[in-house]
């Protein structure tokens, strides 16, 4: 394969990245070409020792996808890192499915934890428009007391979910690098 081949093949493969990402990796592999040129190695030497241009931009899109989930905690990135990874192999593919039927097997909770504890937070706002719409002669003190224990328990909860899922953010992030490494053959980060 000679080197435009490779840099074709190299960039046709590589996605979830700007164009400007993908020609600072492909003047990075052609940096390899100018270096091997030097040394008298042909481009297909050069092209056989970089390895396979699909694998290389697969990894390379799994390393550019957990980069920007460290950078940006959305859905968006997420999705594109779960898909670059599982884009590495049937392990991965095997690996990201149990962990995705993980997530489904606990939905409900995490479904009732996100409706139930802004609900619980709002409560007093609930309760003022209780007061406006039936007559504040109808709220007595069990149901203030109702609401500030509901507003005590959310907020709690609220702190507690909010360090949970950055752990579990934290979890993800790691077991997809180690997932990377896995794949280079290098083992545990």
């Amino acid at each position: 394969m000679n080197k435009r081949d490779f840099l074709n093949e190299l960039k046709k493969n590589l996605k979830y990245m700007s164009d400007e990402e993908k020609e600072d990796i492909l003047q990075d592999y052609s940096l390899h070409y100018a270096e091997g040129a030097s040394d008298q190695k042909s481009e297909d030497t050069i092209s056989r020792k970089l390895g396979d241009p699909k694998e290389i931009a697969k990894e390379l899109n799994a390393e550019n996808a957990i980069q920007k989930v460290e950078e940006q905690k959305n859905i968006k990135s997420i999705s594109n890192a779960v898909l670059s990874i599982m884009g590495l192999g049937v392990m991965n593919f095997m690996l990201v499915i149990a962990s995705l039927f993980f997530i489904l097997i606990f939905s409900p909770v995490i479904l009732l934890f996100v409706v139930g504890v802004p609900i619980m937070l709002v409560s007093p706002v609930i309760l003022v428009v209780m007061g406006f719409v039936n007559g504040f002669h109808t709220l007595g003190w069990p149901e203030v007391y109702e609401v500030i224990r509901l507003l005590a328990i959310g907020s709690v909860l609220a702190v507690v979910g909010y360090y949970i899922a950055r752990a579990f953010m934290k979890l993800f992030i790691h077991l997809l690098k180690w997932n990377i490494a896995m794949v280079k053959g290098r083992g545990l980060m």
